[in-house]
């Protein structure tokens, strides 16, 4: 298809509230951007509270489909796709089977999703490790098999298109200094402290309890300050008790998202159960502190090729305490080269020209 005018993107997304934060709206917003840069014309619309008849306008009067996550966003481009005609791009963030595990999703929601995935004429992976876990979920055991060369080949969609993968890693854009933030808080331990910080959601998949026994293990002189809320927050304040009366744990609850919220600490953890493409650990790592994490998948991805000592050496919180540890008796200077070494990886110039490709190539 020859397009006489800049390519029409409606991208499907999600409301912003305060339930609804983290990395996959902060990537939307990215996304959005990048777009624009690279000549495209974005309508952003919350398909939530958008009118259909809206959605159904915006749609047919755009090329592309762009779900901005692979469950409600894609439900609803699919409905779109299938009145359209219009080609449907899926952004996939987590690890899809690791996923449905944890939200222990039926036989009938599994066979549901294969279905309406079958329209999807591309997904677009936030790293391996979501395109591994995806294509294990549409394909069984035959992606066990499938070698690069033959990605995204094997199964045909409802549409009788054949289904892409591809990866496009997430990508740094420079985080705002916010100078009336808490970090004058933080900052009032004493200088000796070894300050560590863990900035994300309190939820099960996030396994922050975890953080508490890992600062248990480490010496008295350590200093956790957790930022970020959820369902777990009271359990994790109860069995927190000791080290908040010691003055080693704080409680600082969600903050927005600024240089502030990394800048006071040495290192920062990651306790998850699985990620995809994890933006608080670049994030960490763009602002000059390192970040500890479990060895799962998706971290051994992003840290084994360039800072293995990033990584625990198992899954245990006494694992993520001697790791960190490990990290501290490292010179500065090759934690930093190292990082920087990661980070370049996921530049914002790179990650609108791969989309760019990826939409183009659906278009085509």
């Amino acid at each position: 298809m020859s397009l006489t005018h800049p390519v029409r993107v409606l991208l499907l997304q999600d409301p912003v509230t305060s339930n609804n934060w983290g990395g996959v709206q902060t990537m939307t917003q990215t996304l959005q951007l990048a777009l624009q840069e690279q000549g495209f014309e974005v309508t952003a619309l919350p398909w939530q509270q958008t009118k259909f008849v809206d959605l159904l306008y915006e749609s047919r009067h755009s090329d592309v489909l762009v779900a901005s996550h692979n469950f409600g966003p894609t439900y609803c481009g699919v409905a779109l796709k299938t009145l359209t005609h219009k080609p449907l791009v899926s952004w996939v963030h987590g690890p899809l089977l690791e996923v449905l595990q944890m939200s222990k999703a039926s036989l009938w929601k599994r066979r549901w999703l294969k279905h309406v995935y079958g329209y999807v004429d591309r997904f677009v992976c936030v790293s391996q490790t979501t395109e591994h876990s995806l294509l294990g979920f549409l394909l069984g055991a035959r992606a066990q098999s499938n070698d690069s060369n033959n990605r995204g080949n094997s199964s045909s969609t409802s549409s009788g298109k054949t289904p892409r993968t591809e990866v496009i890693p997430n990508a740094l854009t420079p985080l705002t200094v916010n100078v009336d933030s808490f970090v004058s808080d933080v900052n009032t331990t004493s200088s000796t402290n070894f300050s560590i910080g863990y900035i994300g959601r309190l939820s099960q998949e996030k396994r922050p309890h975890l953080l508490l026994e890992a600062l248990r293990a480490l010496p008295d002189d350590a200093h956790l300050c957790i930022v970020g809320d959820g369902v777990l927050r009271p359990e994790l304040e109860d069995a927190g008790k000791d080290l908040m009366a010691n003055g080693r744990l704080k409680f600082l609850g969600r903050q927005v998202s600024n240089q502030n919220l990394y800048t006071p600490y040495q290192v920062t953890l990651l306790t998850s159960k699985y990620e995809g493409c994890p933006m608080t650990a670049l994030e960490s790592l763009a602002c000059g502190a390192p970040c500890v994490a479990l060895p799962i998948p998706a971290m051994r991805e992003l840290f084994a090729l360039d800072a293995p000592y990033l990584l625990a050496h198992d899954e245990t919180p006494q694992a993520l305490a001697i790791a960190v540890l490990n990290l501290m008796r490292l010179p500065k200077e090759q934690v930093q080269k190292d990082i920087a070494r990661i980070t370049s990886k996921h530049s914002l110039p790179q990650f609108g020209h791969s989309w760019r490709i990826a939409i183009q190539s659906s278009i085509n």
